[in-house]
């Protein structure tokens, strides 16, 4: 960002001529062109950077498939699930993309009742077009999940259960524009445990929809 110093050089003899100003540089600019510079800088127009997040969600198992939900397509069961967890942004590649990690610790209780620790890697989309009205982004992610009792609805006839499986992250978030500077913002995600079709095992998996908050700091 261009930075002016205390002296101004004004014209002499041409009363139609444009007074400059000098940067530290020892550049000279128009103050219309410095005025642009402030603008576009990004702590003029962006939020401060807040690469951590605490977040908590809660949700209940649909005993269909990934694609079917993605459809709205859903059958609800009487298992649920909630989760807390932590997350850091790792890199940004540019303003749409960021790169992140996150761990979470998940207690299920109804068809079954265990607690389950999660990781994983996620890319997370952070442009849309509406950014100014509701500020958006679209995470997806891949890590390992481990369940810490058996997981009961993860059973199919003639598959093994398998507590150790892939862990897989979507989730779509929703909060104030950019210019509240907000540290707040709703989430929904799928919570997808599977073998990754028999990458890592020929288990079941499991598929839960689930809500909630974060908060990033």
């Amino acid at each position: 960002m261009l930075t002016a110093c205390q002296t101004v050089c004004f014209g002499t003899g041409n009363p139609g001529r444009i007074d400059h100003r000098q940067t530290a540089e020892g550049q000279t600019v128009s103050p219309a062109a410095l005025e642009t510079a402030n603008l576009h800088s990004p702590s003029a127009t962006e939020n401060p950077s807040r690469d951590n997040a605490i977040f908590v969600y809660g949700g209940e198992w649909t005993d269909t498939r990934f694609v079917e939900i993605l459809q709205l397509d859903t059958d609800f069961q009487d298992s649920y699930l909630g989760t807390v967890g932590l997350s850091r942004t790792f890199h940004r590649f540019n303003r749409h993309l960021d790169l992140e990690g996150e761990a979470n610790l998940t207690r299920h209780w109804g068809k079954q009742d265990h607690f389950e620790l999660n990781a994983a890697l996620n890319l997370r989309w952070n442009t849309f077009p509406w950014d100014r009205f509701v500020d958006t982004s679209l995470a997806y992610g891949l890590g390992p999940s481990y369940a810490f009792g058996r997981p009961y609805i993860e059973e199919r006839r003639r598959r093994p259960v398998s507590r150790l499986l892939v862990f897989m992250v979507t989730e779509v978030t929703a909060g104030p524009p950019a210019q509240w500077e907000s540290p707040w913002e709703a989430l929904v995600r799928i919570h997808h445990r599977s073998g990754a079709f028999g990458a890592v095992s020929d288990a079941g998996g499991s598929n839960f929809i689930t809500t909630g908050l974060r908060y990033r700091f």
